[in-house]
């Protein structure tokens, strides 16, 4: 089988056993951290074992790896047996961080230590969704195009500034593999595959998991606004975006209508046939949205919080909150049970 280099990342069809000069598996290490998302690493292992499936024979090996050996949690309550723990950790062409949403308390050095131990011996480093984060606290992706869930995206950005963190569903740089999380780890999957065993082959697999049209890496994260709020009109989508854009520092209704090329009243009334709420209460809603994504994927404090979402005070913040959900950004974090997607 055939193979050829992206980068500085060689993809062959098999790897070779230099002692014994024959062909084996490539083999994948996923390595789960507590709260992991099923779907991210079904999704992740899926493909490969399609791969087998298709071709005949074992093309593909995996290992489930834990910062202890033993059940590891998943967001849904469900556990998958770690056969290995990060010192007794087979030797893997590809070793992928699994993380989910929730790392405010994951802190484990023992894995750092890991994941910079495969970067000395120049091996390929992937990460699902927050596992990100864990690879740049590593300190293995200054320079490098990166992508993680989007509701951590401006984490990743702010707390690590050498890093290059992009919208998209997956990224590949050199030998740093990444994937936004949930649906996007199979895309990551199956652009590994189309390099190394070829587009068809790809496409076969995608087949087999109704998956659809081969999606880019480059593709957002983040649905159409058209699509997200069923809308029409290109106006009302614009101004969506720029609220989405501007949610720490809101702009004025005058100016979006503005933007729109409508009157203020023209504004209001489109948004009342469309979204069956004014300009204003859908900006508000977006913000609030925000700050409950913030409030459950990270430990800022609530005047932080505040601050990123467009509050000209914590005071003000916690009434608007407590208003539009019926409880306080405290008791939202106090009463979170840590399960969550992505």
């Amino acid at each position: 089988m055939s193979g050829f280099s992206y980068g500085d990342c060689m993809l062959s069809g098999m790897t070779a056993n230099e002692n014994a000069g024959i062909l084996q598996p490539f083999h994948v290490g996923y390595v789960l951290i507590p709260e992991f998302s099923m779907l991210a690493l079904s999704s992740a292992i899926e493909p490969l074992r399609s791969v087998n499936r298709l071709l005949g024979g074992n093309h593909y090996r995996w290992s489930i790896v834990g910062t202890e050996e033993g059940p590891v949690p998943a967001s849904n309550g469900l556990e998958i047996q770690a056969d290995f723990d990060l010192d007794n950790a087979p030797s893997c062409d590809l070793t992928i961080i699994v993380a989910s949403l929730e790392l405010a308390k994951y802190d484990n050095k023992r894995l750092l230590r890991h994941i910079r131990k495969l970067r000395r011996q120049d091996k390929m480093i992937g990460a699902i969704s927050n596992g990100a984060l864990l690879l740049a606290a590593a300190g293995v992706l200054d320079n490098r195009r990166v992508t993680t869930h989007w509701e951590r995206l401006e984490t990743l950005a702010d707390s690590f500034p050498n890093v290059i963190a992009c919208t998209d569903l997956f990224c590949i740089d050199g030998k740093i593999f990444t994937a936004a999380g949930g649906a996007s780890s199979m895309d990551m999957m199956l652009e590994l595959i189309a390099r190394r065993e070829g587009p068809s082959v790809a496409k076969d697999v995608a087949e087999q998991f109704l998956h659809g049209e081969l999606r880019p890496g480059h593709v957002s994260q983040r649905s159409d606004i058209g699509w997200r709020y069923g809308l029409h009109d290109k106006r009302l989508e614009r101004v969506i975006r720029v609220m989405d854009e501007n949610l720490s520092s809101p702009v004025t209704v005058a100016h979006l209508a503005k933007l729109a090329g409508l009157s203020q009243r023209q504004l209001e009334r489109k948004f009342l046939a469309a979204l069956n709420e004014t300009p204003s209460r859908f900006y508000l809603n977006l913000r609030l949205a925000r700050a409950r994504e913030r409030l459950l994927a990270t430990t800022e404090s609530l005047e932080t919080v505040a601050e990123t979402t467009g509050f000209s005070s914590q005071a003000h913040f916690s009434r608007a909150f407590k208003s539009w959900s019926g409880v306080s950004p405290k008791a939202i974090r106090k009463g979170y049970d840590g399960h969550c997607v992505g």
